[in-house]
């Protein structure tokens, strides 16, 4: 069977989106718990491996393919502020909104189930306090620029030249969803949303820089709620 050179980029990306999105999926089963006989700082880091995780299967990985294997420009996958007007003011405008979401969100018990990721945070042995939430915070942009990269950038703008920009905000939205099965039911079908709204930015705005601060918004609103508010 000849295999056309011109499906090698879609054949590697897809297959590749599978293999990082299992690994992440798997390893993302929490192993931190209140049985580690370690101080809470020890137990704080070893709950950011899914965010570690994230920033490198879905980030730091595909854009080393990117620049090594397709020998592409990183701004080409949504790596780049794009149009100036266009990010700024529809990140302005939905920002209201993500934070809506995410309050309303924080007072669901369900919840408390799944998040916060780094599930260190729940342990009796760590006293959360601004200082750590900040770090919490700020190790949190790595794994939504993770996820962003990889679906609304690796994966959407990868596919977009074979597929079509429609398609490829599909296939990205249902990749996307499937990782949040599990969560509870207003997470799944809100995330359907969310891939298709953060899909269409990433090509209106010709970049991931708009749904990634939206999407790195709610979820550390919402930790910041599930964890004070708790």
């Amino acid at each position: 069977m000849n295999f056309p050179q011109s499906q090698f980029k879609p054949v590697l990306i897809l297959f590749y989106v599978v293999v990082a999105a299992s690994i992440w999926k798997y390893f993302s089963i929490p192993v931190v718990t209140d049985s580690f006989d370690n101080s809470g700082t020890i137990l704080f880091w070893l709950g950011t491996y899914p965010l570690v995780g994230s920033f490198l299967l879905f980030g730091v990985i595909p854009m080393g393919i990117i620049r090594y294997v397709f020998r592409e420009h990183l701004g080409d996958y949504g790596f780049r502020f794009g149009i100036p007007l266009r990010t700024v003011r529809s990140f302005l405008i939905a920002a209201p909104i993500v934070v809506l979401i995410a309050v309303s969100t924080g007072y669901n018990t369900a919840f408390f189930d799944v998040y916060p990721l780094n599930k260190a945070i729940r342990s009796q042995n760590i006293q959360i306090d601004y200082s750590l939430f900040a770090v919490h915070a700020v190790i949190y942009l790595g794994y939504y620029f993770g996820w962003e990269f990889l679906f609304r950038g690796f994966l959407q703008h990868g596919l977009s030249e074979q597929c079509g920009v429609p398609t490829a905000i599909l296939v990205q939205t249902l990749a996307s969803t499937m990782l949040h099965y599990g969560h509870p039911g207003s997470e799944v079908f809100g995330s359907i949303i969310a891939g298709l709204v953060w899909g269409f930015l990433a090509f209106r705005t010709r970049s991931i820089l708009s749904g990634f601060a939206q999407h790195a918004l709610l979820g550390i609103v919402l930790d910041w709620i599930l964890i004070f508010n708790r």
